[in-house]
């Protein structure tokens, strides 16, 4: 085991210009591993400040730990997660430590992790599903804590030599339905972003109006995701293909940034209507009338000359702001409009492939089970043999 100087988390600057930190925290009886976690902080921050973080942060692990091998859970997934060797994206790592926090910690989060049973680990989903003060976690959120143990039982299993989460089931949430909007909703969007981007003032809350409805506009017509909008670059416009190269999002943990790859790290190409490539040239031109900085790398969704990435949440926030200014359905968020992009593909008899591929799915099946429910045709055909084989096919109202 090292010394406690040895054991000491000095920062450093990565090539990001980030500071970071992966101490040596001994080596685990069970993995046989070298025990090093991994954290970064913001680039803005002094060393004296970054190390303060750093030094807050080592103090959490218990060095004793590493010559145990009943870790508990939560520091074992706690290392885990940090580990960049896993290649979890910020979004994810963000989202596995709210789950270690509020789920894994309050109910087996203190369990040795290579004692673990299958049903200590289907006890604690029952005591998460059940009630609390009213109601409890949704089977949808329960998925995520799932989804976390199995991928560190897995990168696990050839040290403890068993996986046991092979033999827990995983939550089944109930089947929603999609929330697309109708076509009159549509029609009354489409006529306020039309509104809204034919202005070509500069002024701040113009400026904010008109990318705002860019976005929107871009994500009706594209079935992009929010974070993808937000993450285009000038650049990602091909003229001569017609299309968006999706490559990119914007995320907001562990700060905002661009980051360079998608949900799924799918790169795709999603073809453009020779009006949507009218409304984005129209778009920058006059971008370039306010933006101090462009070029290929400048972005298509900012709000300010500076041409900072804008944050997902403020467009969400803001759309949420249009829906009830229009009176649209209440249940409308910014993604009803990758649902409505879809919905109406399907309607008008689009292949589930093709729509797999525009939306950036991991497979076909996930946009089946997704958008099967709205499959047009199954219902009319049910509809209509049901009244071939009662009236014989006979539809004359004067018999």
């Amino acid at each position: 085991m090292p010394t406690s100087s040895e054991r000491r988390a000095v920062v450093q600057r990565g090539a990001d210009g980030r500071w970071f930190a992966r101490p040596y925290m001994g080596t685990d009886r069970v993995t046989g591993r070298r025990i090093r976690p991994y954290r970064s902080w913001d680039a803005e921050l002094t060393r004296e400040q970054a190390q303060a973080e750093c030094d807050r942060w080592a103090a959490t692990f218990d060095p004793s730990s590493a010559r145990d091998s009943s870790k508990r859970l939560s520091s074992m997934l706690e290392t885990y997660i940090s580990d960049p060797v896993n290649g979890l994206s910020d979004n994810s790592v963000a989202t596995y430590r709210s789950v270690v926090r509020t789920m894994v910690e309050p109910t087996i989060g203190r369990l040795p992790y290579d004692q673990l049973e299958p049903w200590d680990v289907s006890a604690a989903y029952r005591m998460l599903l059940a009630p609390r003060s009213g109601k409890g976690l949704s089977p949808k959120t329960l998925l995520k804590m799932h989804a976390l143990l199995k991928g560190a039982y897995r990168s696990w299993r050839p040290a403890l030599g068993r996986d046991i989460m092979l033999d827990v089931p995983a939550p089944s949430p109930d089947p929603v339905e999609p929330f697309a909007l109708s076509e009159l909703d549509t029609d009354e969007l489409s006529r306020a972003l039309a509104s809204a981007m034919s202005s070509r003032s500069a002024s701040g809350a113009n400026i904010s109006r008109r990318t705002e409805a860019l976005a929107v506009y871009l994500a009706l017509n594209t079935g992009l995701r929010c974070g993808e909008i937000c993450g285009l670059q000038r650049r990602d416009w091909r003229r001569a293909l017609h299309d968006l190269h999706v490559v990119g999002q914007a995320v907001e943990h562990p700060e905002l940034h661009r980051q360079a790859y998608t949900k799924g790290r799918r790169v795709r190409n999603v073809a453009l209507a020779p009006a949507v490539e009218a409304q984005l040239q129209r778009h920058l031109d006059w971008q370039d009338t306010w933006l101090a900085r462009k070029g290929p790398t400048a972005l298509v969704v900012t709000f300010g000359p500076a041409g900072a990435i804008a944050r997902p949440s403020t467009v969400t926030s803001r759309f949420k702001s249009l829906v009830r200014d229009l009176g649209l359905p209440e249940e409308t968020v910014f993604h009803s409009l990758r649902h409505t992009h879809a919905s109406w593909l399907l309607m008008n008899g689009f292949d589930m492939r093709t729509i797999q591929e525009r939306l950036g799915h991991a497979s076909v099946k996930t946009t089946l089970d997704i958008y099967g429910s709205v499959m047009p045709g199954r219902d009319q055909a049910a509809a209509a043999a049901f009244t071939d084989s009662i009236c014989g096919g006979d539809t004359d109202d004067d018999t």
